[in-house]
């Protein structure tokens, strides 16, 4: 099949579908909500990462703190290579709009990696 034989509309259809895969959203809410709308209207969201999360509120369940800080150190991990500062923003940055006991989780894990930078 030659490219002559694809349609225009299939092509842009062929070619959108390529670039969500892409970026990893082939089924996320995100691709089908934004492929709604035109591309003038389409914003990336404002990054806030201001210092340190908050400390928890209220009573601390432990099997949030434990998955939570679970996740932490799987990012930790996955983020190896990178520089201290950078792992400690993206941590604080996924505490936002979590409860305390998954925010303490995260906070405990934020707490080494800045305890071990300060040892190096």
């Amino acid at each position: 099949m030659s490219h002559r034989d694809v349609s225009p509309a299939a092509m842009e259809i062929i070619e959108s579908m390529g670039l969500k895969r892409g970026r990893g959203q082939i089924n996320s809410v995100a691709s089908r909500s934004a492929a709604k709308l035109p591309s003038a209207q389409i914003a990336e969201p404002a990054r806030k990462f201001s210092g340190p999360a908050q400390p928890p509120a209220g009573p601390i369940n432990r099997f949030m703190y434990l998955e939570a800080r679970n996740w932490a150190l799987d990012l930790v991990a996955s983020l190896r290579g990178s520089p201290v500062e950078v792992v400690v923003e993206r941590l604080n940055g996924a505490t936002a709009g979590r409860p305390g006991s998954y925010v303490a989780g995260i906070q405990s894990v934020i707490g080494e990696l800045q305890a071990g930078a300060s040892h190096d």
